[in-house]
C-alpha cells in the first residue's frame, strides 16, 4: 500500500482491487515522469498520493456515465475515475503525445475496457454528446466555458477541480463551489467547481 495512514480512514470507501490498480497506477506515474514529466518534477511521493486522494474525493460527485476528461495529463482525474467505476465510459483527451502515450500504456497494464483515449485539442472536438465533462489544472473557469459554451449541449455539466480561492462565479451560468471531502486529508482548501450550461 502506497498511501499513509492518515488516508487509511478516507481510502475506506474505496474497494480492494480498485485501490490495488489506484496503487499501480501511482507507481507507473512515478515511472515515466523520470522521461516524461506527466507531473511537476518537483512534488513529492506524497503530493502524489493526494492529487488521487483529490480525484477520488471528485468521483463521489459524479452519477453519470459518460464523462469526459479534458487536458487529462497524466490521467487525472479521468484514469481515478475510471477505476473507481468500471461500468462508467471515460473518454480521456489531451493533445501531449507523450502523454497520450503514457494513458495507452496505462490503459493497457491496468485492463481499463471502459476507457477511450483521445489525442486532440479541445478546441477541434465535437462535445455535443457530451453531459460531463470533468478537469483538473487545465485552464481558468472562464477560459473553459469560453472554449465550449457553444458546443455543449444544454443541462450538460462541467466538474473542475480547484482551490477555494480561485474565481467561481461566471456572468450567464450558475455555479457552485463544492468543498472536497478530502480537505482535511489534503491540509489545504480544495474544492470542486460545478458550471451548470
Amino acid at each position: 500500500m502506497l498511501f499513509d495512514t492518515k488516508s487509511q480512514d478516507f481510502l475506506k470507501k474505496v474497494n480492494k482491487e480498485a485501490l490495488t490498480k489506484l496503487s499501480e497506477y501511482l507507481l507507473l506515474i512515478k515511472k515515466w515522469n523520470k522521461t516524461r514529466n506527466l507531473v511537476s518534477r518537483k512534488l513529492t511521493d506524497h503530493d502524489l498520493e493526494n492529487h488521487i486522494i483529490d480525484c477520488i474525493a471528485l468521483n463521489e460527485l459524479i452519477s453519470e456515465n459518460n464523462i469526459l476528461d479534458v487536458g487529462t495529463g497524466a490521467g487525472l482525474p479521468g484514469v481515478v475515475i475510471a477505476l473507481l467505476n468500471p461500468t462508467k465510459k471515460v473518454k480521456l483527451l489531451d493533445s501531449n503525445s507523450k502523454k497520450i502515450s503514457f494513458l495507452n500504456h496505462v490503459k493497457t497494464k491496468l485492463t481499463m475496457k471502459n476507457v477511450t483515449i483521445e489525442h486532440n485539442r479541445l478546441e477541434k472536438c465535437d462535445l455535443s454528446q457530451e453531459k460531463l465533462i470533468v478537469c483538473r489544472a487545465f485552464t481558468s473557469p472562464v477560459e473553459l466555458i469560453n472554449m465550449v459554451r457553444k458546443k455543449l449541449p444544454k443541462k450538460s455539466t462541467i466538474l473542475m477541480m480547484i482551490s477555494k480561492d480561485q474565481e467561481t462565479s461566471i456572468q450567464g451560468f450558475k455555479t457552485e463551489y463544492i468543498p472536497s471531502s478530502a480537505e482535511d486529508i489534503l491540509e489545504k482548501k480544495r474544492g470542486f467547481l460545478r458550471i451548470t450550461i
